[in-house]
């Protein structure tokens, strides 16, 4: 098999991320450095990160974890401050399906299947995510619509996201918003533009995968069936 495939197998991160650290030069196949994509490698081959020998990872681990206001999203951090990571205890290579800001909470996935994340986060795969959204005021129909028709903010275009407004108060609002693309503070971003900004924001579900009544900083293993509906859902 390729060399960055592989290596998503041995649990070390997703294959776009592998494709990086080959690039860097911090991958050895037998006694050579490689930094070509193209390399293939065999069960007879020994491929090595940072002198560190690699070996596929049979069986994975999935976790669900709903992640606390104020946790960053990476496997580690240079500031030193808590990460996803650092709530889960186990010795497993994990590291996050995608990112959720440090203010936003809610379903985050952590496995060592490199394959499933890989094509989980790839654009190609239509995967919806489902937040709960409190903004300032109450956006009107006109306003709603622009987000379901999909906004522009500068030179980017915003997928039409599917958004209804949940509860009215005095001075803001609770919305639901789904959406597939994944851009980086998207939710956000769409609220600021129709004039609504976000104040407070959760994601309960990734495709069917729900969050439930799992409690803040928490984490569960996935059940054999929602592994299996992950796997369907990006032909893994």
């Amino acid at each position: 098999m390729r060399l960055q495939k592989f290596m998503a197998h041995s649990g070390v991160a997703s294959r776009r991320k592998c494709e990086e650290l080959i690039a860097q030069g911090r991958v050895k196949v037998n006694d050579e450095i490689v930094t070509e994509m193209g390399k293939t490698v065999t069960a007879k081959d020994r491929v090595y990160l940072d002198f560190k020998r690699l070996k596929i990872i049979k069986d994975h681990s999935y976790y669900i974890l709903n992640k606390p206001m104020g946790v960053v999203s990476t496997v580690s951090d240079e500031k030193k401050r808590t990460t996803v990571i650092d709530l889960i205890e186990s010795n497993e290579r994990l590291y996050p399906v995608g990112r959720l800001d440090i203010d936003t909470t809610g379903l985050l996935i952590l496995t060592d299947d490199g394959e499933l994340t890989n094509k989980l986060m790839h654009p190609s795969n239509v995967v919806e995510k489902t937040y709960i959204a409190t903004v300032e005021g109450t956006p009107n129909k006109t306003e709603l619509d622009m987000l379901r028709v999909g906004i522009k903010v500068g030179k980017e275009k915003f997928s039409p996201a599917k958004v209804k407004v949940l509860k009215r108060f005095e001075s803001d609002s609770i919305l639901e918003i789904k959406i597939h693309e994944g851009k980086n503070h998207e939710v956000k971003i769409m609220c600021e533009k129709i004039g609504h900004p976000v104040k407070k924001l959760k994601r309960i579900k990734i495709g069917n995968l729900e969050l439930g009544d799992l409690r803040i900083g928490n984490y569960r293993r996935l059940e054999e069936d929602e592994v299996k509906y992950l796997k369907e859902l990006t032909k893994c």
